[in-house]
């Protein structure tokens, strides 16, 4: 045990800069593993989960946040679902997902403004390492396939897109609640936009457009919002003009739209069969074979994909969940708690809706770890709100006291 706290002592003590404490060290650390190959992201959100659940502090202060423990319950279900139509791959990723989501709940439970932005400002330089990554990947591919789309480090180019979506807007984020360094956030935005260019996931670019959108209208900046809508008008239209000028072609995107079609018709089929619990993650490959349908690994549709996985009552368990939690954000806009984090979760949480429109990307491990990240603000100062949404004790008597945060906050 000694020689354990000396190995911890001997780590915080080179890590000073940027982590003060053992948590916020790992929570920079799990910043770091979504910009490296998925298995190291996997690896430490295994870590952190099983930390979280050997340690009865950890434990209770993560899952102190109201319906918390109602989620987790749910996400157990789906394990023994796949289970029961011999869905190994529903299996692995039940594992996962609440891995996962008990990380997400342990860095809100440790989330302060500080750490928080330290974070956000690690994801802006690891995306950097991955446009880079994603460049050498598309030089080395040109003689091959001249239309290769980079995936960079990522499981492929619309996770890469859906991750440049979050990096931009958190950029956009941090240029107003940081404008000393501005100038690195401007070259962060430019850099990430040049990534989308490579990966040419339309999905993102509409997305992204929308998350920063909305970002500007919230904060007021309708000036912006303005340049914003006039510069996406031009670009449609020179891309519609010199077709040349578009990473990818028009009969491609065409090709694009048919396949996805054809994939939301098979995925109704199959909800049809299973529509209460579904038959677990990855559902589609069971049943693309079984109504000839396109041959993919989702449904490439968000409310579709949830569906088919969880059924009418998971999508009715998780729909309540993130219900609440629009619910504690509105709260939270009222009383002037942390406003900027509030407008940046709600345009994270716009991209991810207009994006799970054509595609499921957010269900990635480093898209969903990022997110939880995203989402880990929600946990700071919300305690005397959080207690009007949880349910009354069964045992007042031995309920745990909190002490309120202030009320009002800056970012």
């Amino acid at each position: 045990m000694t020689l354990i706290n000396s190995i911890k002592n001997s780590i915080l003590e080179k890590a000073k800069p940027w982590a003060r404490n053992t948590d916020e060290l790992i929570a920079l650390l799990l910043v770091l593993s979504i910009f490296m190959p998925f298995y190291f992201s996997v690896a430490a959100v295994c870590f952190v989960a099983i930390m979280t659940m050997i340690n009865c502090r950890i434990r209770t202060k993560a899952f102190s946040a109201p319906y918390s423990k109602f989620l987790l319950g749910f996400l157990v279900v789906p394990f023994f679902v796949s289970a029961t139509y011999n869905n190994y791959w529903g299996i692995l990723y039940a594992i996962v997902i609440i891995a996962l989501v008990m990380c997400g709940f342990y860095i809100r439970s440790i989330m302060n403004r500080q750490l928080f932005n330290r974070m956000m400002d690690a994801a802006c330089v690891g995306s950097i390492w991955a446009a880079g990554y994603a460049l050498i990947q598309k030089i080395s591919m040109l003689r091959v396939d001249s239309v290769y789309r980079p995936m960079s480090l990522f499981h492929n180019a619309n996770c890469y897109g859906m991750i440049i979506e979050f990096v931009v807007i958190i950029a956009v984020y941090r240029l107003f609640t940081n404008s000393q360094h501005k100038n690195f956030y401007v070259a962060v935005i430019a850099v990430n936009l040049f990534g989308l260019y490579l990966c040419a996931s339309v999905s993102s670019c509409v997305a992204l457009s929308v998350g920063v959108l909305a970002f500007l209208l919230i904060k007021g900046k309708y000036r912006m919002a303005g340049v914003l809508l006039l510069a996406g008008g031009a670009i449609f239209i020179a891309g519609t003009m010199i077709p040349n000028l578009l990473p990818r072609d028009v009969p491609g995107i065409d090709k694009t739209c048919e396949d996805r079609l054809d994939i939301w018709i098979t995925s109704l089929k199959g909800i049809r069969q299973h529509p209460l619990f579904g038959t677990g993650a990855m559902s589609y490959q069971m049943i693309y074979e079984q109504f000839a349908g396109y041959k993919t690994y989702h449904c490439h549709n968000l409310l579709l994909d949830t569906l088919l996985n969880y059924g009418i009552i998971g999508l009715a368990a998780i729909g309540s969940y993130v219900i609440l939690q629009l619910k504690l954000i509105t709260m939270r806009f009222r009383s002037h708690i942390c406003s900027n984090m509030n407008i940046l979760m709600v345009a994270i949480f716009a991209a991810v809706l207009v994006h799970g429109l054509t595609d499921v990307t957010i269900a990635w491990i480093q898209t969903g770890l990022l997110f939880m990240m995203v989402f880990s603000s929600t946990g700071i100062g919300s305690e005397h709100l959080e207690k009007k949404l949880s349910l009354p004790s069964l045992l007042p008597e031995y309920a745990e006291e909190t002490l309120a945060q202030p009320m009002y906050m800056k970012n």
